[in-house]
C-alpha cells in the first residue's frame, strides 16, 4: 500500500506539472484536435494506472460491490464546421471540414483548464513611433462626381417615416462635394454623393431601402449606454452546424459588435457630429473609449478566442471616424489601438490571431489590416513595417498558379472565405488588381456566389469587398449574385426584426442578430464606403508590383 501511495503521489506530480507546462505555453492554442486527443489519452492512461495502484487491476464490476464514489474524466474536443475547399488548381471539392471564419471557440471546452487570466501582450517597445500625417500627405485625387439619379436620390431623401418613427430625417440629396478634410477614400459616402456612386457601380433602389431599414433596427437595437449587447441579440446562441459547438462563446462581445454597428453608419456617412444618426454613433464611440484598456485594447470583456477580433472591429470604427471628422479627441485612443496591434503581430510569421506573437491565420489577418489601412487614411504612420510582415503572412498561407488561392493557416486547404479575405487584404496593401494573383482569386469567387439557401454574412462581405475593389466583369457577377441571394433574406414585418438580418447558421451564432445585420448592411454598402481600388492609381510607397515569392 505505500508503494502505490508512493506511485500515486509521483503521477499526480507529473500530471501538475503537465498541466502547468500545457497552460503557460498555452499548448492547446494550435492544433486542436490532435492535442485534444493526445491529451485525453493520457489523462485516461494516468487514471487507469492509479486504479490499478490503488484497486487492482479487475473492475468493481468483476463480482464486487458497485458501492463506492467513481470518477469519470472527459476532455471534449470539436469537430470544425464542414465547408467546401479549393483544389491547388482551384477546383471546388468536398474535403474534411477546416477551419474558417471567425475561429473562437473550437478550443474553449478542451481548455476549461486554461487561466482566465487575460493573455499578457508583448512588450511594445519594439513598435515604432506612430506619427500623424501632414494633410497634404494624406490627401489623394478625388473621384469625380457623376450624375444625380433621380430615383435613388428620393430613397436617400426619404422621410423618417421609412425606418423609425424616433429616427430623424434623412438628409435631401444634393451636388455638394465632400468636405475637404474627408479622405478621398471615404468622399462618397457623404450625402449627396452616395446615390450617384451607387447608381454607378452596381446600387439600386432596393439596396438603399435595405441599408435604411438595417440602419434603423441597429439604432433601435442600441442600449443606452451606447453599446451593442450581443447576448440581448442573439449572440453567443448555438447555431445549426453540424459538428461544431460554441459553448456560448461570443455572448460578451459587445465592443465587437458596437465596432461592426458603428462601422455600418459610417458607411453611410454619419459620424459623431454629422448625418440622421450622429446621436447612434457618439454614444457609441464614447461606449468604446470611455472603456478603452491602458494597454490600447478595445476587445472589452471578450472571451479570450474573440478578444482580438473585437478590438480590431472596434478600432476600425475608431479610425473611420476620426479619419472621417478629423477629430483631435480621438487621435490617443486610435494611436493607442493601433500600438495594440502591432504588438499582437507575431515578429516571425507576420500574422496575428489570439495572444501577443502566435503564429496567426488569415481570418484574424483581415481585421487587423483593415485598422492599419484605416489608420493611414486618419494620418497615422509608421506602420510599414508590419504591413510588410502582413504581405509576408499571406504569402505562407498562399497555394495556385498565380499565388491567389488562401488557406486559413499555412500548410492546410485553401478555402473562397479566406480566398477572399486573403485578396482584399492584398488589394489594401497595395496589389494593383490587374495582377495574376488578383484574376486567380476572383475565378474562385466566382465559381462559389451567393445563394439563398445558404447564407454566410462573412464570406459575402469579404468576397463582396473583394470583388468591388478588384473590378472589372466578375464584380457585375457576382453583384448581381448577391443581391438576388441577400436582400430576400432581410426581415420586411411590422414586428420589432423589421430591417435586420436573421442569424446565419455559419458564424451568426457568434454575434447574432446584430452582427448579421451590420455584416449585410456593409456588403450593401459597399459601392461607397470606398473608392474602388482599381480606380485609384497613386503608388504606394514600399508595394512592390509583384508580391515576393
Amino acid at each position: 500500500m505505500h508503494t502505490s501511495g508512493l506511485v500515486w503521489a509521483v503521477l499526480a506530480a507529473g500530471a501538475a506539472v503537465s498541466l502547468a507546462v500545457i497552460v503557460r505555453t498555452k499548448w492547446l492554442q494550435s492544433h486542436t484536435l490532435p492535442k485534444c486527443v493526445l491529451l485525453s489519452v493520457v489523462l485516461h492512461a494516468v487514471v487507469a494506472a492509479v486504479c490499478s495502484c490503488l484497486g487492482g487491476l479487475s473492475p468493481a464490476s468483476w463480482g464486487r460491490s458497485d458501492s463506492g464514489p467513481m470518477t469519470m474524466v472527459v476532455v471534449a474536443a470539436e469537430d470544425p464546421a464542414e465547408e467546401r475547399v479549393l483544389a491547388a488548381d482551384g477546383s471546388s471539392v468536398a474535403a474534411e471540414p477546416v477551419a474558417d471564419g471567425i475561429d473562437v471557440a473550437g478550443l474553449e471546452a478542451a481548455t476549461r483548464s486554461v487561466t482566465a487570466e487575460e493573455p499578457a501582450a508583448a512588450p511594445v517597445d519594439h513598435v515604432p513611433l506612430l506619427e500623424v500625417a501632414s494633410e497634404d500627405e494624406a490627401k489623394e485625387e478625388p473621384h469625380p462626381e457623376t450624375p444625380e439619379p433621380t430615383e435613388l436620390a428620393a430613397v436617400e431623401a426619404a422621410s423618417a417615416s421609412a425606418i423609425r418613427d424616433h429616427s430623424p430625417a434623412l438628409p435631401a440629396a444634393g451636388g455638394a462635394a465632400a468636405p475637404s478634410h474627408v479622405p478621398p477614400i471615404y468622399a462618397d459616402r457623404v450625402a449627396g454623393r452616395r446615390s450617384a456612386a451607387a447608381v454607378a457601380r452596381g446600387g439600386s433602389v432596393e439596396t438603399e431601402r435595405a441599408v435604411q431599414a438595417a440602419l434603423a433596427w441597429l439604432a433601435a437595437a442600441q442600449s443606452a449606454d451606447g453599446r451593442w449587447n450581443a447576448a440581448r441579440h442573439g449572440g453567443g446562441e448555438e447555431r445549426s452546424v453540424p459538428g461544431h459547438h460554441r459553448h456560448g462563446v461570443g455572448a460578451k462581445s459587445d465592443h465587437g459588435v458596437t465596432g461592426l454597428s458603428l462601422l455600418a453608419f459610417l458607411g453611410a456617412g454619419n459620424t459623431h457630429q454629422e448625418g440622421p444618426y450622429s446621436e447612434a454613433v457618439a454614444r457609441g464611440i464614447r461606449f468604446l473609449v470611455d472603456r478603452q484598456r491602458a494597454d490600447g485594447s478595445l476587445a472589452g470583456d471578450a472571451e479570450f478566442f474573440a478578444a482580438l477580433y473585437c478590438h480590431g472591429m472596434a478600432a476600425i470604427a475608431l479610425a473611420e471616424c476620426c479619419a472621417m471628422t478629423g477629430d483631435a479627441s480621438l487621435r490617443q485612443p486610435l494611436e493607442k489601438a493601433v500600438r495594440y496591434t502591432l504588438s499582437m503581430q507575431s515578429p516571425s510569421t507576420g500574422g496575428w490571431r489570439y495572444a501577443a506573437g502566435d503564429k496567426g491565420d488569415t481570418s484574424q489577418l483581415g481585421w487587423q489590416v483593415m485598422l492599419l489601412t484605416s489608420g493611414r487614411q486618419a494620418g497615422l504612420t509608421g506602420m510599414e513595417s508590419a504591413e510588410a510582415r502582413a504581405r509576408t503572412f499571406l504569402q505562407s498561407v498562399s497555394s495556385g498558379r498565380a499565388g491567389g488561392l488562401a488557406a486559413y493557416r499555412p500548410g492546410e486547404r485553401p478555402s473562397m472565405a479566406m480566398t477572399a479575405e486573403a485578396l482584399a487584404c492584398r488589394l489594401f496593401l497595395g496589389m494593383p488588381a490587374d495582377h495574376p494573383c488578383v484574376g486567380e482569386a476572383v475565378e474562385v469567387l466566382a465559381r462559389s456566389p451567393p445563394e439563398t439557401r445558404s447564407p454566410n454574412a462573412y464570406a459575402w462581405y469579404y468576397a463582396t469587398l473583394a470583388s468591388f475593389h478588384a473590378g472589372g466583369p466578375q464584380w457585375e457577377a457576382w453583384n448581381r449574385q448577391l443581391q438576388a441571394a441577400l436582400l430576400p433574406l432581410q426581415r420586411r414585418e411590422s414586428s420589432g426584426l423589421d430591417g435586420s438580418w436573421d442569424p446565419d447558421p455559419v458564424w451568426g451564432g457568434h454575434g447574432g442578430r446584430v452582427y448579421s445585420t451590420a455584416m449585410a448592411a456593409m456588403t450593401l454598402e459597399v459601392y461607397y464606403r470606398h473608392l474602388p481600388m482599381h480606380r485609384q492609381t497613386l503608388p504606394i510607397a514600399g508595394v512592390p508590383s509583384q508580391p515576393p515569392r
